[in-house]
């Protein structure tokens, strides 16, 4: 018969031996996502955030394809469908970049300025556990906006002829940047100890990503170029009046050539291009004139691939595959990925976070900020 394990405390703590700082119960996770999600669900503000939010994507739905069910033809439906089906995912995207780290990056240092965090820290939970328990109901918490967006996306890609392996790649995608800004967020409350500094901080990280670095990838245009002999293919016609005998000639031409895929490394953890990166590809032979229905999460992810590969040479031709002396045995632009890199940064800046987060929760506390409160 065994017996029980005795914890005697360790020198220099009163947390028992055996329970360290990256100790793990499934009893205490559970403890402390409960108590941060019934703290959440106290407020009114939070239940008409969601009412607000329901309304508003089932409304951008209908003004998106009532007028086209009204006055087009059932074929028209389904391009435009798909359209107001990809920029209901951008727009899902952005209010969980916008909810997220309010909710999250106020966690720890709004609970220290409360004096409720050193009673978590004097209990038998570990800083593993309180971290990983916020992480958990402030990652619960945002994915309520998605929920609450399925009941207006599902009709829209029904009507668009939206595949479902599509759409959960999409869902996919915005669940683990969820888990990401989440964990960044708690990072972040952690390290600071002002409520708003923190809040500020998270939605600057955010806005860099999403807005200022594509704006710095862009601005490269100008500085990382080349000049490059470039062999151009026109269609040339042998009738310019009648315009019925059409060939393709080659013309060799000096040329600035853009070098945007070498600074593509800055839209590697853009939000909206992982998203695009989980839209279907485009066909080789795919031609916009003939077929111009796509998305806009197609669009972006057939553009991000053709600026990755902006000097090979299938993109310096302008002739109709039908025209006598189409170049053939130019090759096919290699097919890079943006989102292994991108998902791979956010997951590490998640799991440092998260670690940092853990460290700082650690007792005894080392070092401490002038003004800050313990209890």
């Amino acid at each position: 018969m065994s017996t029980p394990q005795t914890l005697e405390a360790g020198p220099g703590t009163d947390r028992p031996r055996g329970r360290g700082s990256y100790a793990l119960r499934w009893r205490g996770l559970r403890l402390v996502t409960s108590l941060e999600l019934r703290q959440r669900l106290r407020s009114k503000r939070w239940y008409v955030a969601l009412a607000v939010w329901t309304l508003v994507m089932m409304g951008i739905g209908a003004l998106g394809l009532g007028p086209t069910l009204y006055s087009a033809q059932w074929e028209d439906v389904g391009p435009i469908a798909a359209m107001v089906f990809s920029l209901q995912m951008i727009l899902v995207l952005f209010a969980m970049l916008l909810v997220v780290p309010a909710l999250s990056a106020g966690s720890i240092n709004g609970d220290r300025t409360a004096g409720t965090l050193a009673t978590l820290q004097a209990s038998l939970l570990s800083p593993a556990e309180i971290v990983l328990g916020k992480l958990l109901a402030g990652f619960l918490t945002g994915l309520a906006f998605l929920v609450l967006a399925l009941p207006s996306l599902v009709p829209i890609a029904l009507l668009g002829s939206i595949g479902i392996l599509y759409m959960l790649r999409l869902l996919g995608v915005i669940v683990l940047l969820t888990l990401c800004v989440t964990a960044v967020g708690l990072g972040l409350s952690a390290l600071t100890s002002r409520q708003l500094g923190s809040v500020v901080l998270a939605y600057v990280i955010v806005f860099g990503v999403t807005v200022v670095l594509p704006i710095a990838w862009g601005s490269t245009a100008v500085v990382l170029n080349e000049e490059r002999e470039v062999t151009n293919y026109y269609t040339v016609y042998d009738d310019e009046y009648s315009m019925e005998k059409s060939r393709c000639a080659a013309e060799q031409v000096e040329e600035t050539v853009p070098r945007l895929d070498l600074s593509l490394p800055l839209l590697w953890g853009n939000p909206v291009v992982l998203l695009a990166e989980a839209a279907p590809t485009l066909p080789a032979d795919y031609d916009p004139l003939e077929d111009p229905d796509t998305d806009l999460l197609t669009t972006l992810k057939t553009g991000m691939r053709s600026a990755a590969t902006t000097t090979h040479p299938v993109h310096s031709v302008y002739c109709s595959p039908d025209d006598p002396g189409y170049p053939t045995d130019l090759g096919t632009p290699p097919n890079r990925p943006v989102w292994p890199m991108g998902l791979g940064l956010w997951l590490l800046a998640g799991a440092l976070s998260l670690l940092v987060a853990v460290r700082r929760l650690a007792v005894p506390i080392r070092r401490l900020g002038a003004g800050t409160r313990i209890a």
